[in-house]
Formats: C-alpha cells, structure tokens, sequence
C-alpha cells in the first residue's frame, strides 16, 4: 500500500480510537443515588471530636433506571470517618467495590470533606473485573448526607454521584 493510502488509513484508525476512548469514559459516568447504611467502631478521640472505622454498605440506584451504569449493584465502602463537633467539620475516605447482578465489579476509592452532617467528594475508578476491566481514572464528584446517627454508633445516609 502507498503512503497515499496509509495516511487517510492511520488518520481514519486513530480518530476511531480516540472516539472510542471518550464514549468508554462517558459510559463510566454513574449518575444517581446510593443509599448506605454504616457499620463500625467509634473512638472519642477527645471531647467532641470523633474517629470512626466501619464499613458503608447499600444499593446505588441509577437516574437512568434499568440499563443504567451500576443500577441497582451493590455497594460496600470499608471507610474511615473522622468528625471533629468543636470545629464543625469532617474528612472520610475509603474504597468501595460495586457488584451488579453478573457479579462483575469496580472498584474505587473517594475521599469526602464537609460539616459534619453534609459533604462534598470525588472518586477514581482503580479497577475492575468483567465488563468493568478497563475501568480506570476520574469517576465524578459525590455529596453526602448523613441521615440518621444511630445511638448504636451505625449511621444512615445518602449519597448523590454526579448530580
């Protein structure tokens, strides 16, 4: 093949492959609501400020209902969760593994600053198995609420991914 024919070739093959990276990074865009519900160990590190280990665990629903990126896939986030009352302000962190009905799953790890009650956080995808193998990079931001601090030290909330 000439020169002539190679070049519209390549040019035609690499614009194929960069389309494709885009729409493969927007089908990893999941959009809608994870509700959790968090199991763990608090510590009151002094009056006021606490540190607690446990495990955020529920269902995300997508807004794009069936067909949806992860909707209705379970979610399991071994996390910390550090709240300081005297300040008004918290950090939390972690990973989450998604599992959707196939059993394939992604994984990613988020981090999540606010007031105590309210926050706001981002998340990467670090990997994945089955359809989820090429999983990787941005994944979006979150904002969480925490609903209800149990006096049993479990905690309820919401979270809303890319809203």
């Amino acid at each position: 093949m000439s020169l002539r024919r190679c070049v519209p070739v390549m040019v035609s093959s690499l614009a194929l492959s960069l389309f494709s990276s885009i729409a493969t990074a927007q089908d990893w865009k999941a959009v809608g609501n994870f509700g959790w519900f968090g199991v763990g160990k608090m510590q009151e590190i002094e009056k006021g400020h606490f540190y607690w280990v446990g495990e955020f665990s529920g269902t995300f629903f997508s807004d794009k209902g069936a067909g949806g990126l992860f909707h209705n896939a379970g979610v399991k986030c071994p996390a910390f969760y550090d709240v300081d009352m005297n300040a008004g302000k918290h950090a939390s962190g972690g990973y989450c593994i998604i599992a959707d009905v196939d059993g394939d799953q992604a994984y990613l790890s988020w981090s999540n600053k606010g007031d105590g009650r309210n926050g706001t956080g981002t998340f990467t995808y670090t990997g994945g198995t089955g359809k989820y193998k090429s999983i990787k990079g941005p994944g979006g931001a979150f904002t969480t609420l925490l609903h209800a601090p149990w006096p049993d030290g479990t905690t309820s909330g919401l979270s809303n991914w890319n809203k």
